[in-house]
């Protein structure tokens, strides 16, 4: 199953947290607090997401009729340059999937941060495929405000809008803020508040205070923090992806190919080892092939005084084609004669052919195999085998067999 290592950078100098989710968000590890190095150590195969602090990134929404996505990041800071007192050339624009609307969803932040995270994060060996705001991790749910606390930091995402961070502010301030009705509070969102241990504390009273005011709240304690929540969201709606322009050069083919790493390394090993083997299958056979072509060099230059074979075949060829003909028949004819009826239980011990008559000096297993090879030669050709003598010994049966031209 697919896996996701998901790191929340620290907002100040200070440690990085990370968990690992699957694919329904569902929790793979408890959060664990450390250096990025040590966060890198758990992105094995698994695919990297980063949130970066909400207070440093704004997210909004723009209206651009454009399907491009290159054409749309073109637009993006020109369309948005007025919302923004920093020069927009300073900034990075990153466009989520467009919404049913046909807002699209948008993640500004600044050049200098966005390359700092990627220092970061390439310094200690961890290669994000995702770099999202960690604001894109609210929960958007239909009809209702939703917060998140942790500690003086809310998180939070009015139905329709684009998620914000603020800090030092009460659930109270941020509802009116939001909430286009200062009148009956019936006419209010539904607010559902998420809080760790810390943002629970600060916020209690608060909580006490808007039920009184007859407000609809739902509020749930997150005593693991809210990197689980975050992540989680980001799993199943991915927000907008910081990793894309000219920042998303970095990460293209070594970013795809991370998950693939193993399978290429376990390929690459059964790769090298069938060519060591293909190799080392190839040495022995032209070992073999040199040792076999030294002997025949030797046994030509003691037969017909010349160690190039090809001198030597034609010269066999010459002795024995017609040579020693007995009732038309030639030595190469009986050896053929002889090879069809071997039987792999017999081995030869001597061969001699003179005169028109093959003489055999053989060992088998017993009369009836030696019996057997008479019989197979003799038979459907113009050859008559012979045994001249069957012995007993250690091996077997050495048997002479004698064979010679057939009746003309």
């Amino acid at each position: 199953m697919l896996e996701y290592l998901v790191v929340r950078l620290p907002a100040e100098p200070g440690e990085a947290s990370w968990v690992v989710l699957d694919t329904t968000g569902q929790r793979l590890s408890p959060v664990t607090h450390g250096t990025l190095e040590a966060a890198a150590q758990s992105a094995r195969n698994r695919r990297v997401l980063v949130l970066v602090p909400g207070l440093d990134a704004i997210c909004t929404q723009a209206s651009l009729p454009v399907k491009s996505a290159s054409r749309l990041r073109q637009m993006l800071p020109y369309s948005l340059e007025d919302v923004f007192a920093e020069d927009v050339d300073r900034l990075h624009f990153a466009a989520g999937s467009r919404h049913a609307s046909g807002e699209v969803p948008v993640t500004v932040v600044a050049r200098r941060r966005m390359q700092h995270w990627l220092e970061d994060c390439g310094a200690a060996g961890l290669i994000p495929e995702r770099i999202y705001c960690e604001s894109d991790g609210v929960p958007a749910v239909p009809g209702s405000l939703t917060l998140l606390v942790e500690g003086s930091c809310s998180y939070g995402r009015a139905p329709g809008q684009a998620p914000f961070a603020v800090q030092g502010m009460t659930a109270s301030e941020i509802l009116q803020v939001v909430s286009d009705s200062e009148g009956d509070p019936s006419e209010r969102p539904h607010v559902v508040l998420y809080a760790d241990e810390e943002g629970y504390a600060k916020c209690e009273s608060d909580v006490a205070w808007l039920r009184e005011q007859g407000l609809s709240l739902d509020v749930q304690l997150l005593r693991e923090g809210l990197l689980p929540k975050l992540g989680a969201t980001l799993v199943d709606r991915p927000g907008s992806n910081l990793v894309q322009g000219a920042y998303g050069q970095s990460a293209g083919w070594e970013t795809w190919l991370q998950p693939w790493r193993s399978a290429a390394a376990l390929l690459l090993g059964v790769l090298v080892l069938a060519i060591a083997g293909e190799g080392a299958r190839y040495l022995g056979l032209d070992r073999e092939h040199r040792a076999l072509s030294a002997r025949l060099e030797a046994a030509c230059v003691r037969n017909v005084q010349s160690a190039v074979l090809a001198t030597c075949e034609a010269e066999v060829r010459r002795r024995l084609a017609p040579a020693d003909e007995i009732g038309g028949t030639a030595f190469l004819t009986v050896l053929d004669a002889v090879t069809q009826a071997w039987n792999q239980d017999t081995r030869l011990e001597t061969l001699s052919y003179r005169g028109g008559t093959m003489d055999l000096r053989i060992v088998t297993s017993n009369v009836s195999v030696l019996d057997e090879l008479a019989r197979n030669v003799s038979s459907g050709n113009s050859l008559q085998a012979s045994i001249q003598s069957a012995n007993p010994t250690t091996d077997g049966i050495l048997g002479r067999l004698q064979i010679g031209g057939g009746p003309q």
